[in-house]
């Protein structure tokens, strides 16, 4: 209800035209920017990956010369990945190795090699002790710890961690 006196009120005022524009595209920015960036950041891995692991691979079993032979010289085909799946079968087979009477004794003299170096001993026991570490975490909550440099910490290992701090939601606590 209004008085006499009353002064009239304040007009909203008037937002540009290209406001809701701006708003739109700073939305749809917030929702591609993460499967855009996962997106290109795999594809990035692969692609390193191929171009340091396919230069290893015979010439008569590179990709391309397969297909060649196979769809005829003048096709030309980049087919990115196969780096990594030679990437795959390598190390399986290494691993395969590895775990065998004659890998563990190569592996052993080998080690006692590079103990002997003073600048690669200390690299190579940090980098094995890095990777015996048998964390108490699943590799997407271990992933989302290294990827966010140790910003996101898995919910389950927040007793362990005696440095951390939990920040809470105020609109849950409230609620509380």
């Amino acid at each position: 209800m209004t008085q006499m006196f009353d002064k009239d009120p304040q007009p909203k005022p008037r937002t540009p035209w290209y406001s809701g524009l701006r708003n739109s595209f700073l939305t749809g920015i917030v929702v591609i920017a993460p499967v855009g960036l996962t997106v290109w950041l795999i594809w990035t891995v692969i692609g390193w990956v191929d171009g340091f692991v396919l230069p290893f691979v015979p010439d008569s079993y590179q990709p391309e010369a397969l297909i060649k032979r196979v769809l005829g010289p003048e096709t030309e085909v980049n087919i990115r990945g196969l780096g990594v799946i030679f990437f795959l079968l390598f190390t399986t087979l290494i691993g395969w190795l590895a775990k065998g009477l004659i890998g563990r004794s190569l592996i052993r003299y080998g080690e006692t090699l590079v103990h002997r170096m003073p600048v690669v001993r200390s690299i190579y026991s940090g980098v094995k002790q890095i990777a015996e570490t048998e964390l108490d975490m699943s590799i997407e909550d271990a992933a989302k710890l290294v990827i966010s440099a140790g910003l996101v910490y898995p919910p389950s290992q927040l007793g362990d961690a005696p440095d951390v701090v939990q920040i809470k939601d105020e609109k849950h606590e409230s609620a509380d």
